[in-house]
């Protein structure tokens, strides 16, 4: 939307009649752009499903449904490029993938629009086998238009057919929440068809979730060229985490040695309220990262002992009894350093047992510590950005934890869509390169001694499967903020992080410029944080040390890849 604020548009009155004739026009040119009049189909972009086309004005609205009476769910672009899914039989309306994440409808006119590549065929597509009615509530879907069939649940997948308007097909499966059908093409082969663009009859409520359901493939970036444009609003930066307390003038040097714009480091409660109301501040640390033109993250975490419930394990951090304690706390934050701190992370791997006071891991209790934080930290700097507490990825149970692709489920089943404006992600690499899948290891292409065979062990899987959740949700127009990723590296692992054995300093190093290059180019990711800088030089031998790259390989592999273009 544009917006004048009311003393620009005195002063351009003020200037005379022609001025504010040519406001008025060109106020008149940005409405028919962002809200077009319908073509008539004899001006309709000759588009099949499977093209591209490409927007061509400023700004074009993408809608729910075919028509101008749908709702407004987006804006593409000038010069978005959008893939054509189905086109609607008589009239000017495509549909399309994707914008913040979802599919919407465009209207087609070439004044809007244009096509930029064809349908691809691919080689001996199988052509959909029309099946017989169908025969005692048995469940099929039809069209009335040729539609993409794929080879799973997203248009991710490649096409591997079409189904034919007026043709049916036979359901034989669905995936998670129901928006993509897998049906029978005949002669034994199987696709998937968007249950958005289809009809279905027969008992399709009966239809069981299928087994198997592959994860969407991510395309790698060409070697060369720009970055896709970004599916959803915001920005990318390269970040990384701290030990603010260790020496802290040598970490920032490091940092902008290695042209990175983003700072995050740990703020823990309990040192700054030991007291009830008797607070402190990191003045200096904020204080000397701000001063050095570093954006910062600041993750405020560990209730002090007065905070903390009666049935807590003081042996271990938590939260607090009350939220409106915290909220009291990170607001007065927000208002001390609005402008100097760009964002706070409220809380840290609440799905693990010993970040959660030993107490009953609880989706909703946390969802209303950050509804509380959110609207104090809002009510004291509008422009902080409100990043929600990272899960940990893990494929641990209760007691221990809560799966983080669970977790995060039921952290939007209580809320999270309405008080974060960035979702935090943890995806560590454990032993596992940041483009291989726990799918690879299942086909038996890919192993490890050890923490490969679940996907909360691959960055790739994690990344993708919370995007895919905040689709689901309805909140594909925010970014994923990886609050931590990277890699351990050493030859003398601590207990219980074998996998850094696998890692050597070059291993290291090279996954974690693969992993920036990945993140870039989604479109969807924010600010992307390593974890860590500098606790290998403040906390020597832990399990802290291992990630920690000042000094190593990583440091000078991510300082080559910023100055030679690798990472833009």
């Amino acid at each position: 939307m544009l917006f004048f604020r009311s003393t620009a548009l005195s002063s351009l009155h003020r200037r005379g009649p022609a001025l504010s004739g040519l406001l008025m026009l060109a106020c008149l040119a940005l409405t028919l752009a962002l809200f077009p009049a319908p073509a008539s189909a004899a001006d309709l972009v000759q588009a099949a499903p499977g093209s591209t086309i490409r927007v061509s004005i400023p700004a074009l609205n993408v809608r729910s449904g075919p028509g101008l009476d749908n709702a407004v769910i987006g804006l593409a672009r000038a010069g978005a490029q959008l893939e054509v899914v189905a086109v609607q039989d008589g009239s000017s309306w495509l549909q399309v993938c994707c914008v913040a994440g979802q599919q919407g409808w465009v209207l087609g006119s070439p004044e809007y629009v244009s096509v930029v590549g064809t349908a691809e065929q691919p080689a001996a597509e199988p052509a959909a086998t029309e099946q017989p009615a169908a025969a005692g509530g048995e469940p099929v879907v039809t069209s009335s238009q040729t539609v993409n069939l794929r080879g799973g649940p997203s248009t991710a997948f490649d096409r591997v057919g079409t189904l034919s308007g007026g043709r049916q097909l036979r359901v034989i499966g669905k995936n998670q929440d129901g928006s993509w059908w897998q049906v029978d093409t005949g002669n034994g082969g199987q696709a998937w068809v968007a249950a958005s663009v289809v009809r279905t009859a027969g008992a399709v409520n009966e239809v069981a979730v299928a087994e198997n359901i592959p994860q969407p493939p991510v395309r790698a970036a060409a070697a060369a060229g720009p970055a896709p444009a970004p599916s959803a609003p915001g920005f990318f930066g390269y970040g990384i985490q701290i030990d603010p307390y260790g020496d802290r003038g040598s970490a920032i040097s490091a940092i902008r040695d290695m042209g990175l714009s983003w700072v995050k480091f740990q703020l823990p409660w309990k040192d700054f309220e030991g007291q009830q109301g008797q607070r402190n501040w990191p003045d200096d640390v904020i204080g000397d990262l701000n001063g050095n033109g570093l954006s910062i993250l600041a993750s405020i975490v560990k209730a002090p002992v007065w905070a903390r419930p009666g049935n807590t394990d003081l042996s271990v951090e938590g939260p607090p009894a009350d939220p409106a304690t915290y909220a009291s706390f990170v607001g007065e934050f927000a208002s001390r350093y609005c402008g100097r701190v760009q964002a706070i992370e409220v809380w840290n791997e609440q799905n693990l047992h010993y970040e959660w006071g030993n107490e009953p891991l609880d989706a909703a209790r946390y969802m209303r510590l950050l509804s509380a934080a959110y609207r104090a930290i809002k009510a004291a700097c509008p422009s902080m950005i409100v990043v929600s507490g990272a899960p940990t990825p893990t494929g641990a149970k209760p007691p221990a934890a809560i799966p983080d692709f669970t977790y995060l489920e039921q952290m939007y089943q209580n809320g999270l869509r309405n008080y974060a404006d960035a979702i935090g992600v943890h995806p560590s690499g454990y032993g596992n390169p940041p483009d291989v899948r726990v799918q690879d290891a299942q086909a038996g292409a890919y192993g490890r001694p050890s923490h490969f065979d679940h996907a909360s062990f691959y960055f790739r899987n994690v990344m993708e499967q919370y995007r895919n959740i905040m689709v689901k949700y309805g909140d594909g127009n925010k970014r994923l903020w990886p609050t931590e990723f990277g890699w351990a590296s050493t030859s003398s692992p601590v207990p219980g992080y074998e996998y850094a054995a696998y890692n050597s300093e070059q291993d290291q190093a090279a996954y974690i410029v693969r992993a920036y290059q990945m993140m870039r180019n989604w479109g969807w990711v924010g600010p992307a944080f390593l974890w860590n800088l500098n606790y290998n030089l403040s906390h020597p031998g832990s399990e802290l040390a291992q990630f920690g790259i000042q000094g190593r390989a990583a440091q000078g592999a991510i300082r080559d890849a910023r100055n030679n273009g690798t990472l833009p």
